[in-house]
């Protein structure tokens, strides 16, 4: 599940909620930037901090989100973890297309096809059973001529 917002991130919810009720006097972690995804989520942490007066401490140093130059180096530690987030999926992404400009890329394929030996070559699942079972949807949908009603057909034959 991805990280990227706060709102699928339990654990980040939770801390947030015990931060605010005065639950949590420091929160400490490795690299504490990584707690929140992006800027919005970053701050929302630091300001409760700073009202709450909860430190925050990672293996840089300890930190009071109330005082202007912790909260400054706190707001440059979470725009850099932002940025190397973005910059890592563009690399990654980068990279993907390359392999695929070189005909190296693979990619799941739908069910009853598996890759060849020969680079994007795909050729039909070596089992037989399973390749005359997708046969008889494709000869199902040419004859009923709608995937509505081959679903009909499927399920009436459970």
């Amino acid at each position: 599940m991805s990280g990227a917002s706060a709102d699928k991130r339990t654990g980040f919810a939770r801390l947030i909620a015990a931060i605010a009720m005065r639950l949590v006097g420091i929160v400490l972690g490795l690299e504490v930037s990584r707690l929140a995804r992006n800027n919005s989520d970053w701050y929302h942490l630091l300001d409760l901090c700073g009202m709450t007066d909860t430190l925050i401490g990672d293996a840089d140093g300890l930190y009071h989100p109330a005082w202007f130059n912790d909260r400054l180096l706190l707001g440059l530690k979470g725009t850099m973890s932002e940025a190397e987030l973005h910059i890592t999926r563009a690399r990654l992404e980068g990279g993907i297309r390359n392999k695929a400009a070189r005909g190296e890329l693979r990619r799941g394929l739908p069910t009853g096809f598996v890759w060849g030996e020969e680079d994007g070559q795909v050729l039909f699942h070596p089992n037989e059973a399973v390749t005359a079972a997708i046969r008889s949807v494709f000869e199902r949908f040419t004859e009923l001529g709608s995937v509505r009603r081959v679903w009909l057909w499927l399920d009436v034959r459970r």
